[in-house]
């Protein structure tokens, strides 16, 4: 985000989410066109940061835009409006072994469950991965 942006009080989500929606949409939206709902996302993440609005003013927006991004952000839905990158809690992006025991909660843990659950959680760890080096360190 850029340096004078700021995060206000009255957003509920984590200030990590936050900033790695910030970069992905802007990124994304670079690459595909403002058009999109990654450019839609820029907007809002933009206006809210930049110049923050007060809560009044983005709930009165919520209810006459019903916007996605406005609603994450005041904890209204844990849903984020764009696809974000599952961290651990200290910041870095959960692992393949992680994943994989998520799968497999629950499970016989028989081997064909094993390497379904391995490929699946592979190829959800690789997006979340290319989604996180989207945003600069």
């Amino acid at each position: 985000m850029a340096e004078t942006a700021q995060i206000p009080a009255w957003v509920a989500v984590a200030p990590r989410a936050v900033v790695d929606c910030h970069w992905i949409a802007h990124q994304v939206a670079a690459e595909v066109g403002r058009a999109s709902i990654h450019g839609e996302v820029c907007s809002i993440l933009d206006w809210v940061t930049t110049d923050p609005p007060d809560e009044a003013a983005v709930h009165s927006r919520v209810v006459g835009d019903d916007t996605s991004t406005l609603a994450w952000l005041l904890g209204f839905t844990p849903v984020p409006p764009i696809e974000l990158p599952r961290r651990n809690p200290d910041g870095t992006v959960v692992t393949v072994d992680q994943v994989t025991a998520e799968f497999l909660a629950g499970k016989t843990g028989m081997p064909e469950q094993r390497r379904d659950a391995e490929n699946r959680a592979r190829e959800q760890v690789a997006r979340w991965r290319r989604l996180a080096s989207l945003v600069p360190h």
